[in-house]
């Protein structure tokens, strides 16, 4: 069997499970169904022998969490392929065939969305043999899934003509999320599947394809294919991308070109692309319900309630509710009303913008940082500084700090005069000195850090180096 590139896209942004999942921090980067995040998962699942090093193609903005979470699981991909402005899957797709083709890969590469839940991932595997022997052929390959239930949720793929000493399928047409009644009836007939957005072909084949029916994708993707690497990362040429259209593979391609056909498996398969979606992958209780480790529930079924560590949910006679806590929002909905919530979260952006963007958890290149608790001249900050890793020198006009070690041994510089920070030790920094922070053990260093003064936020920094090449 050819050896295969596996291609994951990262780039999402999942909003319809929010408050989990926002901006700054999206449902591929989140542990949702076990302790790994479903990013993870996924690097796990396409790190087997039928697999070479993957390439990662991700947000600029994310590409320190989807870096530590590689060094996390002990994954090291061939690439972190940045992009700078998500421009959907068709672009995103033809920069990792462009870099495949840079580095001499020529044989198939394998395209799987980073944030999905697979279980027997095994059966796919099994049948890389027929989706090889069609994407040697020049062919598009797309992997569908066979429906046991019908689902609005999916788009679908109608079969065409069985190919000969293959399991693969002519594509007959590619149809939209249907209604009820419509996805019953294509369940029924059997010849639909649920389109994965899992696809086999070789750097050239897409290439070629994008040519033919999204030119000025192709050809801002070529222009743009000057690759550059920063730190670990590997980046194109950003100018070039400016004017790229942005457009999904299914539109840009599958469902012009004569040259795709379709593999149908037997997977158990979500693309967790919402609550409704994440209770049906999760572990139930005998009631159908599924609640986070602290949650406590009582006469009430087919919940789902999920909390955020430290919090606790108790339920009471409740029934098909999504209750979704975090430390700044709350989600309460019944679940059959789940596909209104991009019109709710249209409200909250003109009240609450940007409850729709960060997360509370932040990642910097060295570590994170939480928000505990903030006021009028004040603010207190939990800050976890990952083996190996250096805040940038920096000095603060407007505001003070008072760092208090929790555990590790800090390395702390201020204004020239070195020290050394364990358990239970502290330092102030005054405004306008300079000082930096690093942890050169090999175990995480945590502290508590509170700030006083008239300006909190990051424009109060002065950068004077930084190992992580910001400004």
């Amino acid at each position: 069997m050819s050896s295969i590139t596996p291609v994951i896209l990262a780039g999402g942004i999942g909003s319809r499970l929010w408050p989990l999942s926002r901006q700054a921090m999206p449902k591929q980067f989140l542990p949702l169904l076990d302790e790994q995040s479903l990013l993870q998962n996924t690097l796990t699942r396409v790190s087997g022998d039928s697999f070479s090093d993957a390439i990662l193609v991700c947000n600029e903005q994310h590409r320190f969490i989807a870096s530590h979470q590689c060094e996390a699981i002990g994954v090291e991909p061939r690439a972190i392929l940045l992009e700078q402005q998500g421009r959907n899957t068709a672009p995103a797709i033809a920069l990792a065939a462009q870099y495949a083709l840079a580095q001499g890969i020529d044989s198939p590469i394998f395209v799987i969305p980073a944030d999905h839940y697979i279980v027997n991932f095994e059966h796919l595997v099994q049948q890389f043999p027929d989706a090889i022997a069609m994407a040697e052929q020049g062919k598009l390959v797309t992997f569908s899934i066979k429906p046991d239930t019908a689902n609005c949720g999916y788009g679908y793929i109608k079969q065409g003509v069985k190919i000969a000493n293959s399991n693969c399928y002519q594509v007959d047409e590619f149809k939209e999320k249907p209604d009820l009644k419509l996805a019953q009836q294509y369940v029924a007939s059997g010849e639909y599947s649920f389109n994965s957005g899992m696809f086999l072909f070789t750097p050239k084949s897409y290439l070629r394809e994008l040519g033919r029916f999204a030119p000025k994708i192709a050809r801002a993707v070529a222009d743009a294919a000057n690759f550059s690497q920063d730190l670990r990362f590997i980046r194109a040429d950003e100018t070039a991308l400016e004017n790229c259209p942005s457009d999904s593979i299914d539109y840009a391609i599958l469902e012009r070109s004569d040259n795709v056909v379709v593999l149908p498996l037997a997977l158990k398969w979500s693309d967790v692309g919402s609550f409704n979606a994440l209770w049906q992958s999760a572990s139930k209780d005998s009631l159908g319900n599924h609640a986070s480790h602290n949650d406590v529930l009582f006469n009430s079924e087919n919940n789902l309630v999920q909390s955020e560590e430290g919090h606790t949910i108790a339920a009471l006679g409740v029934n098909n509710l999504a209750v979704i806590h975090t430390h700044d929002a709350t989600l309460v909905a019944n679940k059959a009303q789940l596909d209104q919530l991009p019109q709710l979260l249209a409200q909250l952006a003109n009240k609450q913008s940007d409850k729709l963007l960060n997360h509370q958890a932040v990642y910097r290149p060295w570590g994170s940082y939480r928000v505990l608790v903030e006021g009028s001249g004040f603010k207190v900050k939990k800050i976890t500084v990952n083996s190996g890793g250096r805040l940038s020198t920096q000095r603060h006009q407007h505001r003070a700090e008072h760092w208090v070690v929790v555990s590790g041994i800090a390395d702390v510089s201020i204004n020239d005069k070195a020290r050394i920070l364990t358990a239970d030790k502290s330092c102030y920094i005054a405004a306008g000195q300079i000082h930096n922070l690093a942890n050169n053990q090999a175990e995480p260093l945590i502290l508590i850090e509170v700030q006083t003064g008239s300006i909190l936020d990051e424009s109060d920094i002065e950068r004077f180096d930084d190992q992580y090449g910001r400004n």
